[in-house]
């Protein structure tokens, strides 16, 4: 394992991130991964170690890897015992390692299949789907300030 500890990643992917409706086990699984990669997403870890970590069986880990390559967020080409992230999902040591990294001819960067947009589909377990609950009822403006200020008295 690499010493360098990565620790500067793409903010704006991790805000689609959710976008990617993932299963609680995925997202546990690539929280663990992108806790364990070195700079550039490279991550040495087997399926059973996973498992174990995360007291899954390895068909339920190896389910989760699976929805990981169908969205994109891992590679789907490594050898057993490597994972690699996404280079617009992996950390790096600074943003100019991470440009570097994405502007090198050799580095393969494969798609994304989830929307990267700003519109995130509605949770299926969210019991205010279809209701007619807002959660900005007043449309983004700023409250009222009050007419007059509360007096303030000295303790004492």
């Amino acid at each position: 394992m690499s010493t360098t500890i990565a620790g500067f990643h793409n903010p704006q992917m991790y805000e689609v991130l959710p976008n990617a409706c993932l299963s609680a086990t995925a997202r546990d699984i690539f929280d663990v991964l992108t806790a364990r990669q070195e700079p550039g997403g490279l991550v040495h870890i087997r399926q059973q170690e996973l498992a174990q970590r995360l007291g899954l069986s390895q068909s339920a880990v190896s389910r989760a890897i699976g929805q990981l390559r169908d969205k994109g967020i891992i590679s789907e080409r490594q050898r057993k015992g490597t994972l690699l992230i996404h280079p617009l999902l992996a950390s790096y040591e600074s943003l100019a390692h991470m440009t570097n990294h994405l502007e090198a001819p050799d580095t393969h960067v494969w798609p994304i299949n989830f929307p990267v947009g700003d519109i995130r589909p509605p949770r299926v377990r969210d019991g205010r789907t279809g209701t007619d609950f807002d959660p900005d009822p007043d449309g983004g403006q700023d409250a009222p300030a009050p007419e007059a200020r509360p007096a303030l008295r000295l303790a004492g």
